[in-house]
């Protein structure tokens, strides 16, 4: 039997503060946030997860996790496609992927070839930004061009599971 207060993993980070630490996260946070994600991205099991964070980063965990809970399905994209918009782009249509996380950094570089090339992104539902400041004019430029497309903007410390926000737009 596992406890909510038992160690799921352990992940290392500098946080807020800077300096190097291990943080050891809990199952009840684990859980929480994997069940946030689900509830808020409205996840099911027709959806697939592009799993592109790196694996020594927080994310992955819920990227991993969260669909196979309802069913679903994770698709593993390599650097050398996270590293490539047009590549990201071609795999995201190819896999028909539904729920996408990235960096907002990376997230302008996605929609400028995205708009270059008229990406359709046909079976995306969410655009998850994190990790980074959310700037206005990169989600205005995004619900410009994909309306039907919502951005969850998430934010978050790994010394809380991961985020402490999601916020719709």
């Amino acid at each position: 039997a596992i406890a909510g207060s038992d160690l799921a993993y352990a992940m290392y980070t500098s946080g807020s503060t800077g300096a190097p630490k291990g943080v050891m996260v809990e199952h009840r946070g684990m859980v929480n946030h994997v069940l946030a994600k689900l509830a808020d991205l409205g996840m099911g099991a027709d959806d697939v997860l592009a799993q592109n964070g790196p694996p020594t980063f927080d994310i992955v965990v819920w990227q991993c996790l969260a669909p196979l809970v309802v069913g679903g399905r994770v698709v593993v994209f390599p650097d050398e496609v996270v590293e490539e918009p047009a590549r990201m782009l071609a795999e995201i249509e190819r896999r028909g992927v539904t729920v996408l996380q990235m960096v907002p950094s990376l997230l302008r570089a996605v929609l400028d070839e995205a708009m270059a090339s008229d990406a359709p992104l046909c079976s995306l539902r969410w655009m998850v930004p994190t990790g980074e400041a959310l700037p206005a004019d990169l989600s205005r430029r995004w619900l410009e061009a994909y309306p039907r497309i919502p951005l969850l903007n998430t934010y978050g410390s790994t010394e809380c599971s991961d985020d402490q926000c999601h916020y719709p737009l």
